[in-house]
């Protein structure tokens, strides 16, 4: 979306709605010169909003009403850990919608007393009764009046000061309020996990974050390999860089839950990382490394005490269905191969031969400096990707690159791995 431009263009209720499809994060300013306010995002979400009268849905409300002004939306802005606003911006939007403003009084007349209506015992409006007023004199002035008394005539003018003595009081003309729009539903967000305080952080020495902690040399069949953190892909990032302190975090599991979202969340910080990889919005494994590389839930009760702790930075990233599934293989299957030494092995041959037997795995090229991943579906190779340069690829060009160094040491890993769904709501509310 544009980061800048006029409210002209469409108005605010446009740029809600292009910010919730977008899945936006940041913060939304807005000045139509007098006012200004600011608007927060998460993933499409607006959850809060400030402005000089204050906060919450009513500032976003009045700002509905602005047909004029300009914006600016920042992406990397900080954002703040209030929330003060739990309907969707189309309530927000039909709620501005709903407020008219109070017809005018009518104006002239020959009368100063208007025809207003007035309240019937059945709750409606009916005229007043003419007689109500008394019938004005057709003669003129200075006619002669009769012998016997008469009613003093009524002179017609606009003055109350000439006209006759006033009436009792009628009383005050009310409108019949204007029947509101419906309340708008509020988002509950679900019950908040139980109380917990956070473990102490751990005192050893952390690995360096999204590189294999281990290289053992074990053969053919050598079993179940110890947990390693591999690089990730890159893919279609929804965000970049955003800071933990500043998530909810069972609120954001509950939002890519909803949104089915397929791909990880990633969590890097100072000697740590942990990822979460969503197949559907359904936390499909879980990594982590912090002195010590852990997986499945154990991993997620460590991702969350950092994110309770407001540690590290975040990136949201989406991929395909079939690549998530090989990275979870890629962290759980267990070795085919393992420990081959790089300048004994022919890689084209070594892919020719998995492509025959129909292997769904990896292969792994690990230096002392640099990793490459080969993922593989039925011996179709279905992406390639360094640790550096991490766009999927079907070229094996880079990975082979690794090959050649001598001390380049070949794994390849396949099966369908030991794959557990983490039961997200539960973990939640377990202690760490």
């Amino acid at each position: 979306m544009q980061t800048q431009g006029s409210l002209r263009d469409g108005g605010l209720a446009t740029l809600l709605q292009s910010m919730q499809a977008e899945r936006a994060t940041g913060t939304l300013t807005i000045d139509n010169g007098g006012d200004n306010c600011s608007l927060y995002f998460l993933f499409g979400h607006l959850f809060h909003a400030n402005g000089p009268g204050g906060q919450g849905e009513e500032v976003v409300i009045d700002a509905l009403g602005w047909d004029d002004g300009s914006y600016q939306f920042d992406p990397r802005a900080k954002l703040p850990a209030e929330e003060t606003i739990k309907a969707s911006p189309a309530e927000l939007i039909a709620a501005a919608e709903s407020r008219e403003t109070p017809a005018a009084a009518p104006s002239g007349g020959a009368s100063t007393w208007p025809e207003a209506p007035a309240y019937s015992n059945a709750d409606t409006y009916a005229p007043a009764p003419a007689a109500s007023l008394p019938e004005p004199i057709e003669e003129p002035a200075y006619a002669i009046a009769a012998p016997t008394p008469a009613a003093e005539p009524v002179v017609e003018t606009s003055s109350p000061a000439l006209a006759e003595p006033e009436p009792a009081p009628m009383p005050e003309f009310q409108p019949a309020p204007a029947t509101p729009a419906p309340e708008p539903v509020a988002y509950q967000p679900a019950p908040e996990p139980v109380s917990y305080q956070p473990a102490p952080a751990a005192t050893a020495p952390a690995a360096a974050p999204d590189r294999p902690l281990t290289v053992s040399p074990g053969g053919a069949n050598s079993g179940t390999p110890n947990v390693r953190v591999y690089p990730l892909p890159s893919g279609r990032a929804h965000y970049e860089g955003l800071k933990s302190a500043f998530v909810d975090f069972p609120r954001l599991l509950r939002t890519l839950r909803s949104d089915r979202h397929t791909g990880y969340v990633n969590l890097s910080g100072s000697g740590y990382s942990g990822v979460i990889l969503l197949n559907d919005g359904q936390a499909l494994q879980a990594l982590s490394t912090n002195g010590t590389a852990v997986q499945g839930e154990a991993a997620f009760l460590q991702i969350r005490r950092h994110m309770d702790a407001g540690d590290g930075v975040i990136d949201v990233i989406e991929l395909e269905s079939d690549t998530v599934t090989a990275l979870a293989q890629l962290f759980t299957s267990p070795y085919l191969y393992s420990g081959l030494l790089g300048r004994f092995v022919n890689l084209e041959a070594l892919l020719e031969y998995l492509a025959e037997e129909h292997v769904s795995g990896s292969v792994v090229v690990q230096t002392p400096s640099e990793a490459g991943i080969i993922l593989l579906r039925d011996g179709d190779i279905l992406g390639t990707y360094t640790e550096s340069q991490r766009s999927l690829d079907k070229a094996t060009a880079a990975v082979a690159s690794l090959a050649t160094d001598r001390q380049s040491v070949i794994e390849v890993k396949g099966g369908d791995g030991a794959i557990a769904a983490i039961d997200v709501d539960a973990a939640l509310n377990r202690a760490y």
